[in-house]
């Protein structure tokens, strides 16, 4: 697997400013970024693909394939899409069914399980004959999209994980906002003050226990990576501290009950943030633009600041990582016009004000110049927080292992049962370690 350490490094370099023939191989009919491949046939071609997000998203990304149809009218693409929860789980299905749509937005966390599954097209081959054009891209971003020196995704964007705040309730109970070397104890205390002082069911924050790529920026904290050495990285002494934090905010309303809990879902414009019920929410850099789109109060101040330090860290828990990626299905009777779409929506400055950094900002340095004059103040807002994780970042580890699925859905239900109180925390988190484990010894 190509080195995943450089990436903080060589993103904080570049960016301090701010989708053929039936049966061949891939690459086996000359491409160009512009025209449709030598060869192809006087019908039309349909691909599928399925993606993930917020009405925004959707909006324009049906935009920019528009557009990509105006210019190829020998393809049409159907677009499939949906809210984060089920995604993968349909996904899977399809796998396994060998139905799955020719192009997929795909996440870092599950990358290497559906690379070793061989569900996504290996791209390496359009990276060489003209068909995906990557000179402009940060190799670090090439880098993670690689299993094994083979190139399974192209990164849409940059990103970063924070918590987005709503500033205009911080004033109104004289809180300061955040900076960015806040720590775990201080976030406790403001969600607990938002709480108390709020009142009538507003509360600091929805319960983010069961979210474990948040958890992992704790264990980072400590100097280590969530998964290790074939197993569980993460120790039991990290597992309590994590869900203990979280059940001292709940008598004090710093939290959604367990009950509000397990009403939750991951659409931007149901949050309780959003609606108005809640003052703190952990979000990726990227979902901003959706998610102020979709507050229930439009003139309320939302900003967004680093995760909170740990006591005595050894490290940075921060990170970039590639926001979203774009895959080939592996089976896809089309691989030639997948790798056009694909460089389309990286490469083509017209898709790219489209799209603008809704997916994180761009990886793509020419395509990032020439959206530096048209941004928001929202996306300037975006671009400065990536400048300030960048900072202070340490380098993303490797994609989740094989088996993350499941494991996700067990941190899931851990927090759950600790939330409602079913048997001990302690029980229960000795449970999740040795299933943790065990999921992760079937698939070595």
């Amino acid at each position: 697997m190509m080195a995943k350490a450089k990436l903080v490094a060589a993103a904080c370099l570049t960016l301090s400013l701010i989708t053929a023939g039936c049966g061949g191989a891939p690459g086996d009919k000359a491409t160009t970024n512009e025209g449709t491949p030598s060869g192809a046939g006087e019908s039309q071609i349909e691909l599928r693909m399925t993606w993930w997000g917020s009405q925004t998203r959707h909006e324009l990304t049906t935009r920019a394939l528009e557009l990509f149809e105006s210019k190829h009218p020998g393809i049409k693409i159907k677009a499939e899409y949906s809210g984060w929860d089920g995604y993968f789980d349909k996904l899977s299905t399809q796998v396994a069914g060998s139905n799955a749509p020719d192009l997929i937005q795909m996440d870092y966390a599950f990358l290497t399980d559906y690379a070793k599954r061989g569900a996504l097209l290996d791209l390496t081959p359009y990276t060489t004959n003209g068909g995906l054009a990557t000179t402009d891209i940060d190799p670090s971003m090439i880098a993670a999209g690689s299993i094994e020196d083979k190139l399974y995704a192209v990164a849409l964007g940059v990103n970063a994980p924070g918590v987005v705040y709503n500033s205009t309730v911080f004033k109104e109970l004289g809180i300061p906002d955040p900076g960015p070397d806040w720590t775990w104890d201080e976030f406790s205390a403001i969600a607990a003050k938002i709480g108390q002082e709020k009142g009538d069911g507003f509360v600091g924050m929805a319960d983010n226990s069961g979210v474990f790529n948040i958890f992992e920026i704790m264990v980072r904290q400590h100097g280590h990576a969530m998964f290790e050495d074939g197993g569980l990285g993460a120790t039991k002494e990290e597992l309590t501290d994590w869900f203990t934090m979280w059940k001292e905010l709940r008598p004090v309303q710093g939290i959604t009950s367990p009950e509000a809990t397990a009403s939750l879902t991951n659409a931007l414009e149901t949050r309780p943030l959003a609606v108005g019920t809640a003052a703190m929410d952990f979000l990726w850099s990227n979902q901003i633009t959706a998610f102020k789109n979709g507050m229930k109060n439009q003139d309320d101040d939302i900003r967004i600041q680093v995760i909170p330090h740990g006591k005595d860290e050894a490290k940075s828990g921060e990170y970039l990582k590639p926001s979203l990626f774009i895959s080939g299905y592996g089976k896809t009777e089309h691989p030639d016009e997948v790798a056009m779409v694909i460089d389309f929506l990286v490469n083509d400055p017209e898709a790219a004000k489209i799209l603008g950094s809704e997916r994180g900002v761009p990886v793509n340095a020419k395509i990032r110049e020439t959206l530096t004059d048209t941004l928001s103040e929202t996306e300037k807002m975006i671009f400065g927080f990536i400048d300030t994780v960048s900072a202070d970042a340490s380098p993303i580890d490797p994609p989740y292992p094989q088996g993350f699925s499941e494991i996700d859905k067990s941190f899931k239900t851990l927090s759950e049962q600790i939330a409602f109180e079913q048997g001990t925390m302690e029980a229960a988190i000795d449970e999740f370690i040795a299933g943790a484990n065990q999921i992760l010894g079937k698939t070595k």
